[in-house]
């Protein structure tokens, strides 16, 4: 089997003490106890999170799936965080500048420390469909941000969103393993994904998002055929994976 790639080579990924952009102004809260999906904003220059597990922060910072980060704390994903942050530069960072300023935040707040590895193991591959997909072309900007918005447990709508942005929203927020872009698709796309959730899905949270009187979706994997003309493949991969030296307890402001 050909080895998938997710996202960059280990080789060229940062360490923690290799990121340089930083936030000027951050704060760490801990969470309220009010229910709801985690959240990753930009309000104009303010970079927003909340309801954000330490994963969930690591994995937006390099591109990962909770399933690669190795030797975590039994506090992962159970606690959640709120975070704000303001950039140094007085212009609007790109989506890899504000990744590296939460690599920079973990290392600072969280004296997370790490090093990079190579594992096998189960994957998830975006590939196109047999009759091509079904995708319309985004009319934003081309090297804007990605929106995507949860409306309902199962409903999923992107705006000015690549293939790439698609395959991390699926692994950090719906399926259980990592997914990757296969489909040598470029450019951005507005679509709405409609699907029935299973029990392994969006971490467990309730799959009944259909309104009484209404037609139930198909499952995840015939939604993404049927709606976006993609496919969704199982498949074994040697994959990068960070292996966790050092994390605390962030004090929080």
């Amino acid at each position: 089997m050909a080895e998938i790639s997710l996202a960059l080579q280990t080789s060229s990924r940062p360490s923690a003490s290799e990121i340089t952009s930083a936030f000027e102004v951050a704060t760490v809260k801990r969470s309220g106890p009010e229910p709801g999906l985690r959240h990753f904003t930009i309000q104009g220059r303010r970079f927003v999170t909340l309801r954000t597990s330490l994963a969930d922060l690591i994995n937006y910072a390099y591109g990962l799936h909770s399933g690669q980060l190795v030797n975590a704390p039994n506090w992962l994903e159970s606690e959640k965080f709120d975070v704000t942050g303001i950039p140094e530069a007085d212009r609007q960072p790109s989506e890899k500048e504000w990744m590296a300023m939460i690599g920079n935040l973990l290392a600072n707040r969280f004296q997370f420390r790490f090093h990079w590895d190579r594992r096998e193991m189960a994957v998830y591959a975006i590939v196109t469909g047999r009759d091509g997909m079904k995708l319309g072309r985004s009319e934003g900007n081309a090297n804007g941000l990605p929106a995507f918005v949860f409306q309902g447990i199962g409903k999923l709508t992107a705006r000015n969103a690549g293939i790439g942005d698609l395959a991390w929203e699926l692994q950090s927020m719906v399926l259980d393993r990592p997914v990757v872009d296969q489909t040598g698709l470029n450019g951005r796309f507005d679509f709405t994904l409609a699907w029935t959730p299973d029990e392994f899905q969006l971490k467990g949270r309730d799959a009944d998002s259909t309104a009484p009187g209404t037609d139930v979706p198909p499952d995840l994997f015939h939604a993404v055929q049927q709606q976006l003309g993609l496919r969704i493949e199982a498949k074994r991969a040697a994959a990068d994976v960070i292996v966790m030296d050092h994390v605390e307890m962030p004090a929080v402001d």
